[in-house]
């Protein structure tokens, strides 16, 4: 199964990286769904998990005063490689060479397609996850590995419309695989996608 997890990393890993091989300038430049993130500091971040080591990453903690996210952003933003170059690593990575300590055989899938909906969404680019990779990381965001915090999904029937997943038992909440895992990331304006009687309280406990 983890052999089948790495090659649905590199297969959208690929389509990923097809998908923004063509930005324009101001499309790098341009916000992502992640609140203070340009597209360009997103790419950068795919790459933290290949290159950081976890030495240098204990050392950035302290540094960020164990602030996860500033440390990411930090380290994506003083990235100084070009768009072209920094697609050029990601297209080459493998999911075997994921380094953060803890992380299951799923989180290279689970990072890649995340992020990529966090570009995509703002970026009107429609590509959607495949099924196969879209499950299994929904189940993973899920299963408590992730921080999605119980409160969050408390009463509501989760459902893809374009892969055969649900979860959870009350209102319906039901769109795009995508939608359901930037929703769950924290990603507030995914809520957009989605439709049923269970949106308006998911959106006020994304708040």
């Amino acid at each position: 199964m983890t052999e089948d997890f790495a090659v649905l990393y590199e297969q959208e890993r690929d389509i990923f990286v097809q998908d923004v091989s063509q930005l324009s300038e101001l499309q790098w430049a341009q916000p992502s769904l992640r609140p203070g993130w340009a597209v360009r500091d997103v790419v950068a971040h795919l790459l933290m998990p290949f290159e950081l080591g976890v030495a240098a990453l204990l050392g950035r903690m302290v540094a960020a005063r164990f602030n996860f996210d500033r440390l990411a952003l930090q380290w994506a933003v003083n990235d100084g490689r070009t768009p072209n170059e920094l697609l050029h690593v990601l297209a080459a990575t493998k999911a075997k060479a994921f380094n953060v300590p803890g992380a299951g055989p799923l989180a290279p899938l689970s990072h890649l397609t995340i992020h990529a909906l966090d570009i995509r969404g703002p970026l009107g680019i429609d590509t959607p996850i495949s099924p196969a990779a879209a499950r299994p990381v929904l189940d993973d965001i899920t299963g408590g590995r992730h921080a999605v915090s119980a409160a969050l999904l408390a009463e509501l029937r989760l459902e893809a419309t374009d892969a055969e997943w649900g979860f959870g038992h009350g209102r319906s909440v039901k769109g795009p695989a995508g939608a359901l895992m930037s929703a769950m990331s924290g990603r507030a304006a995914a809520v957009d996608q989605l439709v049923g009687n269970g949106t308006s309280l998911l959106r006020s406990r994304l708040g």
